[in-house]
Parts: C-alpha cells; structure tokens; sequence
C-alpha cells in the first residue's frame, strides 16, 4: 500500500468516531492569487530570483460542525493544489516559467474551540523535472486566542514537517526519512473595531530539526517575520463570496548554510538575508 493511502487510512480512522457525531456538513472553496518579486520556500530555499513570480492556491474544504457538548468542536477535510510561475526565469538555471505545482489533501480537528490539530498529505512536483517529486506530511498544532483579547491575537502554532520520500525539499539535505520544526506565531492587530477596514498580522516564525535534514552541521534552519495587510471587501454582496485584498513584505534569514549552498545551486545567488514583497486577492465561497 502506498504512503498517501496509508496517510488517508489513518485519517479516516482518527476522524470518523467524531463524524457519527457531525451536524449537517458544508462544501465551499477557497482561492487565493498572489504576484512576488520572488519565490521562497517557507523551508528557505531561494527558488526564483529573476523576474516576478505568480503564485494561485485553490481547493475545496467539507465542514463538518460538531456537536457542541462535546469537546471536539468541528472536523474538516481539504484537498487543492497550488501552482508557482515565474514569467522573466533566469534560462540560465531554470527550463521553463512553469516553476512547481503541488497537490494536498488532509484533515483538521478543532478541540474546545481553540485548539486546531491537523494533518496534511502534499506532494511537491517539478514540471521541467528539475527535481523527483517529493512526498510530505505535514502535521499542525494552531492554538486560537482570538476569544480572550477584544482585537488582538497571538495565534501561535507548531507545524511538524516530514519529507517521506523524492529528492530533499531542501536540495542539500537527506532525501526522504528526515523532518523540521516550525515554530511561531501570527500575531493579528483588527482595526475594522476602530473604524479601519484593515487587517494587520505579522508571521513570524524559526525552524529546527536534526541537520540531516539539511544536509550540514547545524540544527536551525531559519528565521522569518513580516508585515502583512489585509483589507476586507466586506460590503460586497454575501452571493459572491468573501474577497479579501493583500499586501506583505517578508523577511527571511537564511541562518543556515545549507540553504545558502541551496540557493547558490539553484539561482547562481548567495544572499543570506532577503526580502519578499507580495500583492494578493483571496476568495473563500
């Protein structure tokens, strides 16, 4: 049996007592389309440094709501893809505009309406072949504190990350049987309370984890905090979904060397600090 059905299996069986227990189930979708002057991984690989890049996520989500005497408060399941496209590619170092595409599918549990865990079968896929496909899961913890603070949050979590199989998501690194650690935070400033229609967070987050993963000597990875603006379209009509308009700057610190080695490989560049900027629409329906 293949890795991703035995992924799916142990979801099924982890999530389906709670089912029996679901009120009416909903489908709707999600979308989100972004344009960045380049495209870094959230592990710190530096993929595209040439031209602007155009990044569009998109999937289907079924809700699951909870009775709410119980401690598990609602389940979900999620399958979609996200694609990357770097129109001005450096010929040099890449084949094609048509960067990377992914496909993911998995599972969520919200446990006494704050707690969110999850976990996440995705595969990374490279349509000029520039690398094997790789096969991951991702598993997440997400604490939600929006309910104690009027217009703040914190909104930290820890996302464990396991390649399985496929070429290191990190170029240098073990290919397949080794992970990293994300750990941070989001914290969220609402300002529509104050008569702004914005939406003000900052991710901010480090990873570790065993250096083979990296394919070096150290146990950190990186660190990366930002500023992102949201501005709710929230006067359009309920019949065309929620819409959302965006803007971020990103820092990244490649503290380790590895994923300098990484980038060098990949764009012919060896810059350790970099900035990302990003403007985006998001659509949930």
């Amino acid at each position: 049996m293949s890795i991703k059905l035995r992924f799916l299996g142990a979801i099924a069986f982890l999530l389906l007592p709670g089912m029996a227990e679901a009120q009416t189930a909903s489908l709707h979708g999600f979308a989100d389309v972004s344009f960045k002057n380049d495209y870094i991984t959230p592990g710190g690989v530096v993929a595209s440094t040439a031209g602007n890049t155009i990044q569009a996520l998109n999937g289907l989500v079924i809700d699951l709501p909870q009775d709410s005497q119980g401690a598990l408060t609602d389940l979900s399941f999620t399958a979609g893809t996200w694609s990357d496209f770097n129109p001005g590619y450096d010929r040099a170092f890449n084949k094609e505009s048509f960067v990377e595409f992914h496909w993911f599918v998995g599972g969520n549990a919200v446990i006494d309406q704050h707690w969110k865990v999850g976990a996440q079968y995705v595969e990374f896929i490279s349509p000029s072949k520039a690398f094997k496909t790789e096969k991951n899961i991702l598993f997440t913890l997400a604490f939600d504190d929006s309910q104690y603070f009027k217009t703040f949050s914190l909104q930290p979590h820890v996302n464990l990350f396991y390649a399985t199989a496929g070429d290191s998501t990190v170029v240098t690194g073990k290919p397949g049987g080794s992970f990293d650690i994300d750990i941070g935070a989001t914290p969220t400033l609402d300002l529509r309370s104050y008569g702004w229609p914005l939406i003000l967070s900052a991710p901010t987050y480090v990873t570790v984890g065993p250096s083979e993963f990296w394919g070096g000597d150290s146990n950190f990875g990186l660190f990366s905090t930002g500023l992102k603006a949201t501005y709710p379209m929230d006067s359009l009509p309920a019949a065309m979904g929620h819409w959302a308009l965006y803007g971020s700057a990103q820092y990244y610190n490649l503290a380790n060397d590895q994923l300098v080695t990484a980038q060098k490989l990949v764009t012919g560049r060896t810059a350790r600090d970099i900035g990302i900027l990003s403007l985006g629409v998001t659509l949930d329906f």
